[in-house]
């Protein structure tokens, strides 16, 4: 079935997308061959299209055609004239074929995460509503309500730290808040990086969950050829992100999870995805936004850097209809920075009309302000300002979206204009869309229930099918109406009162099936549901139903008082409907959006609704019942078990919010808390919240302590246990006179404690009585019998819902003996005396003989038992269920009804029996017998009331249930001894049913220990025995095994491990059975059987009378146990449950603030605010130390420039005494000139004075270095010559010096020397050293190295020597300059040093140098390669590279001809080992000039306009013939004709091992093949006798020597690292 499915997909992709193939070749301009040829092709370009090196305008070579498959024709080239008329465009030179890239990527870059992306190969021209459909229905994305297009730089940029951060948490909490999707170009550079390092930060790891597409040109993408295949999801394609650092191609970011791979049939060409990209944003953003709101998807465009492109791209945003809004962060650069800028000066001035109009629709974020919002704010408030819609239409995105806080923050502000309705659908949508936030914020804005709540909302609440409801209602409702309903059946109000009455069960009855509210319902849906031009809506209609009937749509929910006033006959409806109409104070009107949340199982919305309404305690235990039995009707109905357990947890959740109120009120008033239990809740069936909640089966609420305390005062009654002790009570109860001895509990004590309607009227009758004594002046004033105080009561009346005051001024004998009787431990003392005088007849009966007629002692038995079952049918009839097999049902759940039921039926047939003679009347007897065991095991339960035997009772009973899966395996081990024992001892047994007794007789008692020894072996003593008894001890021997050792001990051990486990939860259990047992105590009349036939005669003589007089329903629902209050006191009692309520909430709240957890979370966010400032005040001290660093340099050009005047005084002086001026100009000129231009001075011969001898250089250089810099090198002494200085110089100044003048003359070289070092000299460094330039003992500054440099050896043959490394590494100390610009290259990173100290003359003291290190990627890259010291072997390489360019060029000095004057030449390079981090670099000297690059890698080249540039292009062509066409040197680059950083590229060669000789900058065939195309020769090729570079041409090799060619073939493999 699976492979079905994904052949389908497979075939409709293949079907529906398709692929771009270029399919005519034109050339590209700027590699047309310099014929000027008319219809006619050169040899030329004839050769350079038969090997392929022609690239056509597509970004192909011709062999990458498919049309030239079978060979290249020569008819296809077209001349340059048709080049020049015929341009090439996708649509006339391109192909569409089926696609064939298309599956699921499985990215190789992290071994930490597993990164999967959708991803399909489409054509340009692609429809949209096929992309979205292949992402909502293939891909299976969620709808978006949301699009973020992310637009700006592609190459690599850095992004400062705030605006990173607020990017990226910004973009993915406003996507992931709002289920928005990402657009980007999805590759691994630029703006799309930045967006996948937000995914990895604040994303999350499902694919679904991310939504970032990435739309990539599908000729870009390196190593495409990889994602070539049909796979829809079987099979993941690997794909390894990482490119070469010189290649043009892109790489796809790993982190986004679906790719678009636009196709144009180019290669290797940008912007070919934009046209799709805005096409399919376009046609999503006319998508809804959601089923329940109108508008569109909104798109807004975050800008990030960018280029010139960029600008025009937000034009077009902004300027499109509908206007798409721009959010643009400010800081990041370039055009998001120009774009803030002219944001901002178009707010000041409004001197750009144009961008004026589009203000509205950008928005400028700048992280940096202080008052600035959240970036995901500030994103989601730019898109409703951007699309210019209604308060309403923005609230309704805002719903869409779930952000109540955008919602509340600027849209529903103070003053805000609303249209009539739009609140009310907004609050249905709110709901629908199971949207808390924004109901709480409608609520707080003004919505009322009254309002909003009707027949018709409230039905399509019940009706939607958002949310997780798995159509679990209409389950309910077919198990209610035991049919099944259609599909689209329409849910109804009363259906939902079945379901709610089927799910709580008992007594309880629903409003919405009452008869008055069926009369009601039936009239608007006669009156709604017919119309004069056929049916309508009855939504639409219950809206219309003022204008069809006169009246307005009936509020779902009505008090008591309103629902009383709903006429039971429809002609009265509508004689009333507009009074009921009229009411618009509705006291419960959060009950019915609460039973709705439960119901449809939206259990946020739920507890959200129960904080809100009275009553809160009953409707959680309402909500924890609803659930539980919800949750049983999934298990039943072999639903999922993640659905039970989730209704399970749900009504868990509720009844802890029941239990942790319950335990608030207790604590702050007790009273109030236990009438809070009984209260009568009229909204609820009149049920109690304790009623409630042992329904619900909610033992933690009903062991609380205050309820505890309400069962025992509910026990006692007016009693007052205190002072009266048993002895009283059971003499009270034998002699009713000592009554009045017995000390009662004064009304105020009991004004918390349910009374019966009974016990009610009881009491009203004896204060009427009381009040008309004393209005007769009977009684004193003030005066009371019991305590001798007046005592004010207010009493209240149900019916008349009035106040009487009464004086209770004594309590009537009568009124003594019906509460002292009508008390539950009265009456339990009572029954079990009576019942202890039972048993004692009974036993007595049995005991004794069975005459013919039964005795006196029989009869009365005989009347006890049926008078005790009639009081069962009773309890049957009024048990608190209406139907009849309802009520039985609930009867047979208890345990002891069953017991009394067996007991009761087997006395009946023993009685029957023994009025028979003979064995019938024995078999009588014998029934009497049995019987007995049933009535006293009934002893049991009456200990149970006791709090210390009832705790053990529960653990009985929890063994015994337990032990059942133990006991039966036990019994089949016991038949499979059994049977085979008795069938090998007894071969020869007569059928007969002692079978079965002797099977099981003698096997169970062994499990006792009794083993029969002499039955063990039956042939023993030479007794006959059976065939094959010598069996029997064996398996006796392993039955007792099992089941004496195993099975036993498996059952005490079972029977042990429950009584530890309900050791501690039995005492909750038993006081959560305590209420059945006051309950039961409660309702039962209080004479005990026989007399007890009495009441049951006073019964029914009450039903009738109040069946003749027609109770009411309300009365009928009051006639259970429970507290009558009147209005006031009802209303205090909801403002303290309210009080309640807040309190909790508030303790809860402050447990979550107190709590661990949050404590770690704020100081995590402590700490990274902490950290966001830290670097805020590191970039200010940089900041500082840069403007201290530029005011230091301009301190030390001012103490220059007094040095300078102080050396040019003194310089005078001499001049003025012994003429130092001509010499200190013919001294100072030499110097300069051979500093700039002659290495080799005639007036300094042996001093060769280049950029690395001089300290022209010299970054931060020590002092004490300087001054010692002609006094502590090495170099030659310093020779005269003034016979050559100026024009006419002096020839014989030499021999007349004197003393003095040699003096002055070293003074003068003294001074001209610092002064030429100082003058060379940047700011700062004069600064050092004009400030610090004293007696200074110099110590080395830096970091210590090892150096190792090849050493070149002549082999025994003169013409050939032998390269080969030190054989060890010389100590230096470099120190680290501050670089003046950016040396990094592509595949290197460079950085300036100075040598503070070397060991020999491995390094010049003072001297700056470049050290290079490979890049990190570079090293990854080769790590594939070299396993092991990749970086130490990609720098062995790099330097042995540029030996053998030295090499080459020494050949070329001298093999070139006379008329080429410049001799070039390369640096030296050195391995460098550091020695604290253990890494390997290369060493050169630093070049000072203009730094230019002839030549790269690839063969392209400059224009060359001078003889130098001729001369180094001309070098690399003479390497490509001096080798044979084995070498190519280029890549060439440095300082005049100093070069550094060559490539010598080696032509591939199968043959070799493949190992990298040279660096990793060779491209092998690829660059030389590049280098031949766009190499042209110039006037130093033609002096060098070089041949024109063809294709075709044959290689010609000129060597000039034995010795030359020699260095040819060896200059790559003589190397020995």
């Amino acid at each position: 079935m699976l492979c079905v499915v994904f052949q389908s997909q497979r075939s409709w992709i293949d079907d529906t997308f398709c692929k771009r193939e270029c399919i005519k070749f034109i050339p590209a301009c700027g590699d047309i061959h310099r014929c000027t040829g008319i219809g006619t092709v050169c040899q030329v370009c004839q050769n350079l299209i038969r090997y392929d090196f022609t690239v056509c305008c597509c970004g192909r070579l011709v062999g990458e055609h498919t049309w030239l498959e079978t060979g290249p024709f020569m008819s296809h080239w077209p001349g340059p004239q048709a080049v020049q008329e015929e341009r090439w465009s996708v649509e006339c030179h391109t192909q569409a074929s089926a696609t064939d890239a298309y599956g699921t990527i499985d990215f190789q870059d992290s071994a930490d995460r597993n990164c999967h992306a959708k991803y399909v190969r489409v054509a340009v021209d692609t429809k949209a509503e096929a992309l979205l459909q292949l992402m909502l229905r293939e891909w299976q994305m969620e709808r978006p309500k949301l699009l973020l297009t992310v637009h700006g730089g592609a190459e690599n940029f850095p992004l400062p730290l705030k605006v990173r951060q607020a990017f990226s948490k910004g973009l993915i909490t406003a996507a992931q808040s709002t289920g928005a999707w990402i657009f980007t170009d999805g590759i691994n550079t630029g703006v799309s990086l930045y967006v996948g390092e937000a995914v990895k930060a604040y994303g999350t790891n499902g694919r679904r969950k991310r939504n970032a597409v990435g739309v990539t040109p599908w000729g870009v993408i390196d190593n495409h050829g990889d994602l070539i295949g049909r796979d829809v999801s079987v099979v993941l394609r690997p794909y390894q992100p990482l490119r070469s650092p010189l290649s043009k191609t892109v790489c796809l970011n790993s982190l986004h999870s679906h790719f678009l791979l636009v196709d144009d049939g180019t290669l290797g060409k940008h912007g070919c995805q934009l046209g799709l990209r805005r096409k399919l944003e376009r046609h999503i953003q006319l998508q809804k936004i959601h089923p329940r709101v109108n508008q569109g998807v909104p798109v807004v465009c975050v800008v990030v850097e960018g280029g010139p492109d960029i600008v025009s791209m937000v034009l077009d945003y902004v300027s499109s209809v509908p206007p798409v809004p721009v959010f643009v962060f400010e800081g990041s650069g370039r055009s998001a920075d120009l774009l803030a800028f002219l944001h901002k000066q178009t707010a000041m001035d409004r001197c750009a009309n144009y961008l004026y109009i589009y203000k509205t629709q950008i928005t400028i974020f700048d992280s940096e302000s202080e008052d600035q919002q959240e970036a995901d704010c500030a994103i989601l408030m730019a898109t409703l300002k951007g699309t210019k819609s209604s308060p309403a239409e923005q609230l309704g995105t805002a719903l869409a979206w779930d952000r109540a806080d955008v919602a509340n923050k600027h849209i529903q502000v103070y003053g805000q204009y609303w249209q009539v309705g739009s609140l009310e659908q907004a609050m249905l949508d709110a709901l629908i869309m199971d949207r808390v936030g924004f109901v709480k914020l409608l609520i707080d804005n003004g919505m009322t229930m009254n309002r909003f709540l009707t027949v018709s909302r409230l039905e399509e609440l019940y009706n939607t099918q958002q949310g997780p409801t798995d159509n679990f209602l209409h389950h309910l409702v077919e198990d209610v109406k035991q049919n099944h309903i259609p599909k689209g059946y329409r849910v109804s109000l009363i259906d939902v009162g079945q379901v709610i009455e089927y799910l709580i069960g008992g007594a309880y009855r629903s409003t919405y099936t009452r008869k008055h509210f069926r009369a009601y319902y039936n009239h608007l849906h006669t009156h709604c549901m017919v119309s004069d031009h056929g049916r309508v809506s009855f939504s639409f209609a219950c809206q219309m139903s003022h204008v069809l009937i006169g009246c307005p749509p009936l509020p779902s929910l009505l008090s008591l008082q309103e629902r009383s006033m709903v006429p039971r006959d429809p002609k009265e409806a509508q004689q009333q409907s507009s009074k009921l109409g009229d009411s618009s104070l509705v006291v419960f009107n959060f009950n019915d959006l609460f039973v709705w949340a439960v119901l449809q199982r939206r259990q946020q919305m739920a507890l959200f609704l129960w904080q809100h309404g009275e009553e809160a305690m009953v409707r959680a235990t309402v909500a924890c019942k609803l659930y539980r039995a919800m949750a049983h009707e999934a298990k039943q109905s072999n639903m999922d078990d993640t659905t039970a357990e989730q209704l399970k947890t749900y009504s868990l959740d509720f009844g802890q919010l029941a239990v942790d109120v319950l335990d608030n009120a207790f604590r702050q008033n007790e009273r109030m808390a236990m009438k809070l239990l009984t209260s009568e809740m009229e909204a609820w069936s009149h049920f109690t919240c304790l009623q409630m909640a042992v329904s619900s089966r909610l033992r933690p609420f009903v062991s609380h302590s205050c309820t505890q305390m309400l069962l025992t005062d509910l026990w006692t009654g007016r009693l007052n246990m205190r002072k009266n002790s048993w002895f009283k009570i059971i003499l009270s109860i034998l002699m009713p006179p000592a009554i009045l001895l017995l000390d009662f509990k004064s009304q105020a004590e009991m004004s918390h404690v349910p009374q019966s309607q009974e016990a009610l009227h009881v009491f009203l009758m004896c204060a009427l009585m009381n009040v008309a004594m004393f209005s007769r002046g009977a009684l004193k004033e003030g005066q009371d019998v019991e305590k001798g105080s007046a005592c004010w009561e207010r009493i209240s009346d149900p019916e008349a819902d009035t106040v009487i005051p009464v004086t209770t001024l004594c309590l009537f004998w009568t009124r003594r003996l019906y509460e002292f009787y009508n008390t539950p431990v009265v009456k339990f003392m009572f029954h079990t005396m009576s019942y202890l005088a039972f048993l004692m007849l009974f036993s007595y009966t049995v005991l004794v003989k069975m005459e013919d007629r039964p005795s006196t002692q029989e009869w009365l038995v005989i009347v006890y038992i049926v008078s005790t079952a009639v009081e069962k049918i009773r309890e049957v009839f009024m048990s608190e269920p209406r139907k009849p097999s309802q009520k039985l049902k609930v009867w047979f759940g208890e345990y002891w009804n069953v017991s009394d039921f067996l007991a009761i039926l087997l006395f009946l047939v023993g009685l029957a029996l023994r009025w028979h003679s003979g064995s019938y009347r024995t078999a009588g007897r014998i029934t009497y017998c049995l019987d007995i065991i049933f009535w006293y095991v009934r002893m049991l339960d009456l200990l149970a009331v006791n709090q210390h035997a009832g705790h053990y009772l529960t653990m009985i009973t929890k063994m015994t249930s337990n032990m059942f899966y133990i006991v039966v395996m036990m019994a089949i081990v016991l038949l499979s001894f059994g049977v085979s024992r008795k069938a090998i001892l007894s071969p020869d047994e007569a059928p007969s049913w002692s079978l079965l007794r002797d099977v099981v007789n003698q096997p169970y008692w062994m499990m006792f220990g009794e083993g029969y020894p002499d039955e063990i072996d039956a042939c023993a003593e030479g007794k006959p025995c059976a065939p094959g008894a010598f069996l029997h001890p064996f398996l006796q021997a392993v039955y007792l095994f099992f089941q004496y050792l195993i099975m036993v001990n498996v059952l005490l051990a079972l029977l042990n491990n429950v009584y530890f486990k309900m050791k501690s939860t039995s005492k909750k259990l038993w006081m959560y059975n305590r209420y059945r047992y006051i309950m039961t105590y409660q309702e039962k009349p209080w004479l005990p059987p026989p007399l007890i036939s009495l009441s049951h005669v006073t019964l029914c003589v009450t039903a009738i009378y109040r069946k003749h007089r027609g109770l009411s329903e309300k009365e009928r629902d009051s006639c259970r146990l429970k507290l009558y209050l009147g209005r006031e006191e009802l209303k205090r009692l909801h403002e303290f449950e309210d009080r309640c309520v807040i309190a909790y909430f508030h303790e809860k709240k402050q447990d979550v603030l107190c709590s661990q957890i949050h404590r770690i979370q704020a100081t995590a966010e402590r700490a990274e605010e902490m950290g966001v400032v830290i670097g805020e005040v590191s970039e200010r001290v940089h900041f500082i130390q840069d403007s201290l660093q530029v005011l230091d340099s301009q301190l030390g050009q001012l103490q220059v420039l007094s040095a300078l005047a102080v050396d040019t005084l003194t310089l005078l002086s001499a001049s003025d005494s012994l003429q130092q001026k001509e010499a200190h100009l013919g001294y100072c000129r030499p110097i300069a000139h051979s500093h700039h231009y002659s290495p080799n001075s005639c007036t300094l011969p042996h001093i060769d004075i280049t950029p690395c001898h001089t300290p022209k250089a010299y970054h931060s250089t020590p002092p004490s270095l300087l001054w010692g810099l002609t006094s502590l090198s090495h170099r030659p002494p310093l020779e005269w010559h003034p016979g050559t200085w100026g024009d006419g110089g002096r020839e014989g100044w030499g021999a007349g010096e004197t003393k003095e003048e040699e003096k002055v003359q070293s003074i003068m070289v003294h001074h001209s020397v610092i002064l030429c070092c100082v003058v060379a000299m940047s700011a700062m460094e004069k600064n050092n050293l004009m400030r610090l330039a004293h007696t200074i003992p110099f110590t080395p500054a830096g970091e210590e190295v090892s150096v190792y440099s090849l050493e070149e050896v002549e082999a025994a043959g003169a013409e050939s020597s032998v390269i080969s490394w030190s054989p060890r590494g010389l100590s230096a100390v470099l120190q680290p300059l501050s670089s003046e610009g950016c040396l990094d290259g592509a595949l290197r990173r460079a950085m300036r040093v100075l040598c503070t100290w070397a060991e020999g003359d491995i390094l010049s003291v003072g001297c700056v140098y470049v050290v290079k290190a490979f890049q990190p990627k570079v090293i990854r890259t080769w790590q594939r390669v070299f396993h092991s010291d990749t970086p130490l072997q990609l720098c062995l390489r790099e330097i042995q590279q540029q030996r053998a360019a030295q090499k080459l060029m020494h050949v070329f000095n001298q093999v070139k001809p006379e008329n080429v004057p410049l001799s070039p030449r390369f640096l030296d390079v050195s391995l460098l080992h550091c020695h604290s981090d253990g890494q390997w670099l290369t060493i050169e000297r630093n070049m000072l000039g203009d730094f230019r690059k002839y030549n790269n890698n690839t063969g392209e080249e400059i224009t060359p306009c001078c003889g130098m540039e001729e001369t180094l292009l001309a070098f690399s062509h003479w390497t490509y013939q001096y080798s044979c066409r084995e070498l190519l040197v280029l890549d060439i680059q440095g300082v005049g004709s100093e070069l550094t950083d060559p490539s010598v590229i080696r032509a591939d060669d199968k043959s070799l091992t493949g190992d990298m000789v040279f660096g990793p900058a060779n491209l092998g065939d690829t660059a030389i093949q590049s280098f031949v195309l766009k190499h042209t020769c110039n006037s130093c090729c033609k002096n060098l006798g070089l041949l024109v570079l063809t294709c075709v041409c044959v290689c010609v090799c000129v060597c000039v020597s034995h010795s030359c060619l020699h260095l040819g073939h060896r200059v790559g493999l003589e190397m020995n690292a």
